[in-house]
């Protein structure tokens, strides 16, 4: 296929899109913006009530936030699962990644709010990623150096830094190393002086970036005939992108002129597109199907850009491959080969066997109509009744008896002329309101059928307090309401983010791109796409909205509860671990309002609880044991101490036999004369000897007794704290294990 036989297959296809997507489709959307902004029907009567009624304003907006918590409440809108075990960290980094990426780096919020209101709106909306080369300018302001500090400042900024201002603020002499005083120029023998200076330097840095925008769904175009919302193995799918010649280069296509870009319009004219612009007040100078040369600035230069994704054998083989194309209306900018259509759309409403579904706005767009006519009627009503009509008597010849001005004036207190007494009487307008009332309540109750949102959720039913209606009923009602809106959400989660964050990952994954370092969960980590496999399976992590979450908290409770019951038990270390209980708490933070769990919570990881010391029966065993050989080696020591004290005893007696035949000898007579005094003084002393013995004795077997008895009574205390504890948790047993060790072990 030649590149001509490409452009006219592409015209075509764009041509035969476009009839339906700017014909009879942009219409309704045109119809339903008109709607949600309350613009005039058209069958307004001058004089009378031309009130429009907000369902449709007020339907999307009510909807609008629960969708976008679903969505938010976590860090987590998709989550990638792994294929095999050895890709589970790479399928971790992953949905962090991609995560980071729509929601930080491309304003998530945004995006999924703008690409929501579309949805709920007009049929359908469009999201579309692609990578995009960002340009950053990063600025470095040096205060305070010289010459030479702000030429290696400009070398370290890289390749392409210049200096923005180098302004000098003083000059001070240079030192000289050797003498430590200023350097003295040998040819002029002056100072040598440096120049200080203040500088800005600027860097231009290149980045790889995903770029993710909700655009207005009359841009997109999808073939006529396909019957999916899902657009992957779609023939045809196109954006077509408002650009200017700036864009353009940005882009990289620096041959296209100014006269290329004004020649490519757009091919027709959205009813939808034309609505929204002259909301915004541009009116018929909004530039559409024209496009000219600005004569000031050519970079200016508007014209339109068609990004398509296209099913076509451009290479001859006999198999149709998937082809994204750049174009402009009649030339091709670029023709390469892709693996997926980097455009996804969604509607709130899935109608089978079409890629365009319906709108909430269609669902109450009747009810708009027929609550606004009632609505007017209770106000001509009620305009009538305040100010009825007037009847006046005329003469034969038409002459009013009365006088007009007056009539026409009905300010208060005015006067009244009259010719004739009785000449003005009042038409009386009964007042029918009351009987419309309960049509306005019935056109309600259609609505909150048709899609879910209920008085009751908008916290205004005046019956949701009553005292026979109990809280399970109303929580029945409340849940009954939103599972339309649950529903709402399941589809934007399969049709739209699911793709959506498939696509940002194939993006990160083709290799061109840099590594990812970014804050998670309080802490920095840095990723490299290239280490991940460029599909897994997904699984969407749609939240339960504000009125789950009071019942989210109590289930999550009770399970937490569970866990920490069988943590205790037998079964604790197989159905157990600390990572599941983390995950409990993690929910609960969740579901609490708070993205950041490592702000309460560690996350333990694949750790597992230590395992605990020996049994309770091995342990007591233990301490008798021990117990046991403490007193064998209370009793050898009291033997050893008392050998050694009769030993002493008996030294010191033979020390006082020596000395007394010693004295005997030297003086025998005086010995015989103090004989019998010495005898009685030594047997005084023996006898003394023998008392202290027995006292030391005494002391030390009652010291011993002491012991074993204390002893003996902590064992038994010890036996009698385990018998009453023995059917307690493990955690209590092993405490009374551990006291009896430290108490058996203690000196």
């Amino acid at each position: 296929m030649t590149d001509e036989d490409l452009l006219s297959h592409l015209q075509a296809q764009e041509d035969d899109s476009s009839a339906f997507v700017w014909g009879e489709l942009s219409e309704q959307r045109r119809a339903a913006l008109q709607e949600y902004f309350r613009a005039p029907y058209g069958n307004e009567e001058e004089g009378w009530s031309a009130i429009v009624t907000s369902e449709v304003q007020d339907t999307i907006e009510w909807i609008l936030p629960d969708l976008l918590e679903m969505f938010t409440s976590n860090d987590k809108a998709v989550e990638f699962e792994p294929n095999r075990e050895k890709d589970v960290a790479g399928a971790a980094q992953a949905t962090d990644s991609c995560n980071y990426v729509f929601y930080k780096q491309n304003n998530g919020f945004l995006i999924l709010y703008t690409a929501f209101k579309d949805a709920l709106q007009l049929k359908n909306c469009a999201v579309h990623w692609r990578k995009e080369t960002r340009r950053d300018r990063d600025v470095q302001v040096l205060r305070g150096i010289n010459e030479m500090q702000l030429t290696l400042a400009l070398e370290q900024a890289g390749e392409g830094a210049k200096i923005e201002a180098a302004t000098p603020v003083q000059q001070i002499p240079m030192m000289d190393p050797l003498t430590q005083g200023p350097a003295i120029d040998p040819g002029t023998g002056t100072p040598i002086v440096t120049t200080i200076y203040d500088a800005r330097i600027s860097h231009v840095v290149e980045r790889r970036v995903v770029r993710v925008e909700a655009f207005e769904p009359e841009n997109l175009l999808v073939q006529r005939e396909w019957k999916s919302p899902l657009l992957d193995e779609c023939p045809y799918v196109a954006r077509i992108l408002p650009v200017t010649l700036s864009d353009l280069r940005q882009m990289g296509f620096d041959e296209v002129t100014a006269e290329d870009l004004a020649a490519s319009p757009d091919s027709a004219m959205s009813t939808d597109a034309t609505y929204r612009d002259a909301r915004a007040g541009a009116g018929d100078e909004v530039f559409r199907n024209v496009a000219e040369v600005d004569s000031e600035d050519e970079s200016l230069t508007r014209g339109y850009l068609r990004i398509e994704y296209v099913l076509v054998d451009f290479d001859g083989d006999g198999i149709a491959e998937r082809r994204c194309v750049y174009r402009l209306r009649d030339r091709i900018l670029s023709n390469d080969e892709c693996g997926q259509v980097q455009i996804a759309t969604a509607s709130p409403v899935l109608v089978q066997h079409r890629w365009e579904g319906m709108s909430i706005a269609e669902m109450v767009s009747d009810l708009q109509k027929i609550k606004t006519d009632l609505t007017r009627a209770v106000m001509n009503n009620a305009t009538m009744a305040v100010s009825p009509r007037k009847t006046v008597l005329t003469t034969p010849d038409g002459a009013p008896l009365a006088d007009v001005d007056d009539l026409l004036d009905s300010r208060p207190g005015g006067i009244q002329r009259m010719r004739q007494a009785g000449a003005v009487t009042y038409d009386t307008t009964p007042w029918v309101g009351h009987q419309m009332f309960p049509l306005l309540e019935y056109v309600d109750q259609m609505g909150e059928r048709r899609t879910g949102v209920s008085k009751m959720q908008q916290g205004i039913d005046p019956n949701a307090l009553r005292t026979d209606r109990t809280a399970y009923e109303a929580g029945q009602l409340t849940s009954a309401a939103q599972k339309r809106i649950k529903l709402i959400a399941r589809i934007l989660a399969e049709i739209l983010m699911k793709p959506v964050f498939q696509g940002i990952l194939k993006l990160l994954t083709e290799g061109d791109m840099e590594r990812l370092a970014f804050r998670l969960r309080g802490e920095f980590v840095e990723f490299d796409p290239n280490e991940w496999r460029d599909r897994y399976d997904m699984t969407s992590n749609v939240g339960l909205g504000t009125g789950d979450a009071p019942k989210q908290h109590a289930m999550l409770m009770g399970i937490l509860q569970n866990q920490m019951g069988i943590a205790q038990s037998p079964f604790g270390p197989l159905l157990i671990s600390p990572k599941k209980i983390y995950n409990t708490q993690a929910k609960l933070v969740e579901n609490a309002g708070y993205k950041n769990v490592g702000d309460f919570w560690n996350d333990p990881g694949d750790a597992q609880v230590p395992q605990s010391g020996p049994p309770p029966q091995v342990l007591i065993e233990q301490a008798k044991m021990q117990h046991q050989g403490q007193l064998e080696q209370l009793k050898l020591q009291f033997q050893a101490k008392e050998g050694e004290l009769k030993r002493q005893q008996d030294a010191q007696l033979e020390l006082v036999r020596a000395q007394a035949q010693q004295a005997t000898d030297a003086n025998r007579q005086e010995m015989e004369a103090r004989q019998h005094q010495l005898r009685l003084q030594q047997e005084a002393e023996l006898q003394a000897l023998r008392s202290q013995y027995d006292d030391v004795r005494h002391q030390r077997e009652m010291d011993f007794r002491w012991q074993v008895e204390q002893l003996k009574a902590a064992t038994d205390l010890k036996k009698a704290e385990y018998a009453a504890t023995k059917a307690a948790d493990p955690a209590t047993t092993n405490t009374a294990a551990a006291e009896i060790q430290a108490d058996v072990t203690q000196p």
